[in-house]
């Protein structure tokens, strides 16, 4: 509230002209004239300089202030104030202008102060707002405006006034979001709008939601191969609308079959996915609530590879087609831990023998998880192989397909057999001894064969060695081929008493070492015949001297008999001697036999204790003996019971 005392420069004046005119009166009585009253300084009128607008001009008097100049003779005289504002609306320029009024008896007798202009304003009026309705929600626009219903109800203008709302929402940016703030703001409008204060706004919260967009046609592939996943491939993503001018989107798609197993026309979900800056301001719409559109497309097996087999490519006749699978394929190109098992057979084109045969190699799969994949496919013809003949023993000839001389052999003897064969081509032949023949210095060996075309027995051969007990005998022979495929037979064989038991008692007597009466009866061989009463446990040649080839068959008893092998004798006047050259010997010398050179010999050599280092036979008056590998020394040389002495260096 302000207080104006009436005492402006223009009061003064006033004053100052109603002194004059007091001064006129006094000095020209005469002159009678109307007195203007002034205010007191003391005591002035008060106005409130400022109000809220109203839609009047009507400014409000506190107090009117006290007159002076009233005489005490007419002193029934009140003032009266009224006050308004030049303008009623709010206006920093404008002004109170103070009316001043007289009532009374006396009032007649003056004149009212004045009117004075004074400064005031008028402020704008607070309005209120009820009933703003604004949208909860909005689609993606790019913009940040939401969208107001209603603005409102204004409250507290003044009637008649010219005055209207606006109201406006704003969301803090455009991108999608829920419960986002959104700053409501009023406006007003109108040609009385100025003179009223905008009312308050306020926070909303709302949501942007995204913009749909339609879920473009994408393409998946036909089919697939199995690869353990439920991933279907896509082919084309298709095109997407929709987006708004200045926005970056784009689009992924992927598709996926309900299950990865091998299967034709399956379902397939398509699923789309939104990429780029403003992507999650947008949503596809899709055909079902699964989020995903469909189609169908199909998995098919997945070829197995066969890894590092090895075909055998040649076998022994057998009377079928089968080629032997030596090393088994193994399966790759497997997903995972899957489990599916590989089954590798061979087959050639037919059973029959040829050579150069086209092999099939043929897979089968099976296991867990043998559904998902495909045998690998026949490898046709890849390999080529040979079907060779099976040696079959003819057993209808000899005995068990054996043909020999003799069964009954000598110490040194050498075995000589035929096995005869129907059918094959052996390549090589084994021998495998009884254990008794074994114990007595048989050897079980393997000999290669050089089979021609046509040939229809097998020579075998060996020794009867030189230590050999007398006694029946048993070896496994067997025929075998390229192919190391084998057909056996048996053969069972004597070896007779060692001719040690004969011995020359004179130069025309033999005997037999019968010093325990162990033989009871008695005939005499000379070259393998029989001599006519020659029964005696000694033979006495009528020639008078010894020569030849002489043997003996014993019997111990009754169906005991024993054939003790030929021992040769050479008693008449042709000498016979042994030497060796050279003698003393560094690596080898030759023994010479002169008297008896045409028979097969016996030779052994000892050493200075007498214990045996070699024996063996040789053909002929001459033998090369390597003695090398033996220590220095005296040795003796004996060919049939010959002797001589040999140093060596």
């Amino acid at each position: 509230m302000a207080k104006y005392h009436l005492f402006s420069a223009s009061t003064a004046k006033k004053h100052a002209l109603s002194l004059l005119c007091m001064m006129c009166l006094v000095v020209s009585p005469m002159w009678s004239q109307t007195t203007r009253l002034l205010i007191s300084s003391d005591d002035p009128t008060t106005v409130d300089s400022t109000k809220v607008y109203d839609g009047n001009t009507t400014a409000h008097v506190n107090h009117v202030g006290a007159l002076i100049g009233v005489e005490a003779t007419h002193a029934n005289v009140t003032l009266n104030a009224i006050a308004n504002y030049i303008s009623p609306n709010v206006d920093g320029l404008n002004r109170i202008v103070v009316t001043y009024s007289l009532s009374g008896s006396d009032s007649s007798y003056y004149l009212p102060p004045f009117n004075d202009t004074l400064p005031g304003g008028i402020t704008a009026k607070p309005l209120t707002v009820m009933g703003t309705t604004i949208d909860t929600a909005k689609v993606y626009n790019r913009g940040v405006m939401l969208n107001i219903s209603a603005p409102g109800t204004l409250y507290g203008t003044v009637e008649g006034d010219d005055v209207h709302l606006s109201a406006m929402a704003r969301f803090a940016d455009p991108n999608v979001g829920v419960d986002k703030d959104v700053a409501v703001t009023y406006s007003l409008y109108g040609t009385s709008a100025s003179n009223y204060v905008v009312p308050a706004g306020f926070t909303h919260v709302a949501d942007i939601l995204p913009a749909v967009i339609n879920a473009p046609v994408a393409t998946v592939a036909t089919g697939k191969e199995y690869d353990g996943t439920i991933t279907c491939p896509v082919i084309d993503y298709g095109t997407i609308e929709g987006v708004l001018a200045g926005d970056t989107v784009t689009h992924l798609v992927t598709a996926s079959f309900t299950d990865p197993n091998v299967g034709m026309m399956k379902r397939v979900n398509i699923y789309y996915f939104l990429q780029g800056p403003q992507s999650r301001n947008y949503t596809i719409s899709v055909p079902d609530t699964a989020g995903a559109s469909s189609a169908f497309s199909s998995i098919y097996g997945r070829t197995i590879k066969a890894d590092g087999y090895i075909i055998r490519t040649d076998k022994t006749y057998d009377g079928t087609d089968i080629a032997e699978v030596l090393v088994p394929a193994t399966a790759t190109n497997l997903v995972g831990n899957d489990i599916v098992n590989l089954t590798t057979t061979a087959h050639y084109d037919s059973p029959a023998v040829g050579n150069n045969k086209p092999i099939t190699v043929h897979f089968t799969i099976d296991g867990e998880n043998a559904g998902n994949y495909l045998a690998p496919a026949d490898e046709l013809y890849g390999l080529r192989g040979s079907i060779i003949p099976a040696t079959i023993i003819d057993t209808n000839t000899g005995d068990h397909g054996i043909i020999a001389l003799s069964t009954r052999y000598c110490q040194g003897d050498e075995a000589n057999l035929g096995v005869h064969i129907l059918q094959g081509a052996p390549t090589f032949y084994t021998l495998r001894f009884s254990e008794e023949a074994l114990a007595q210095g048989f050897a079980d060996v393997t000999v290669p064969v050089n089979f021609v075309e046509g040939q229809t027995s097998v020579n075998v051969a060996f020794d009867i060695p030189f230590d050999c007990k007398e006694g029946n005998y048993s070896v496994v022979i067997s025929l075998g081929n390229k192919l190391y495929n084998m057909i056996s037979t048996t053969w069972f064989f004597s070896v007779n008493m060692s001719n040690s038991y004969l011995v020359a008692a004179f130069d025309d007597v033999v005997s037999i070492d019968n010093r325990e009466n162990r033989f009871n009866t008695f005939q005499w061989y000379r070259n393998n015949e029989a001599i006519e009463g020659a029964t005696k446990p000694y033979y006495q040649d009528p020639r008078g001297y010894l020569e030849g080839a002489y043997s003996l068959l014993v019997n111990k008893g009754t169906d005991d008999e024993h054939y003790i092998c030929p021992l040769n004798f050479y008693t008449h006047d042709v000498k016979k001697t042994v030497t060796t050259n050279p003698n003393p010997v560094i690596n080898t010398t030759k023994v010479k036999v002169s008297g008896f050179e045409n028979e097969q010999h016996l030779l052994t050599i000892f050493n200075s204790y007498g214990a045996t280092l070699l024996r063996t036979t040789f053909n002929g008056e001459e033998y090369e003996i390597d003695m090398s590998s033996m220590p220095h020394g005296t040795y003796m040389i004996s060919v049939d019971g010959l002797t001589t002495k040999t140093v060596k260096l």
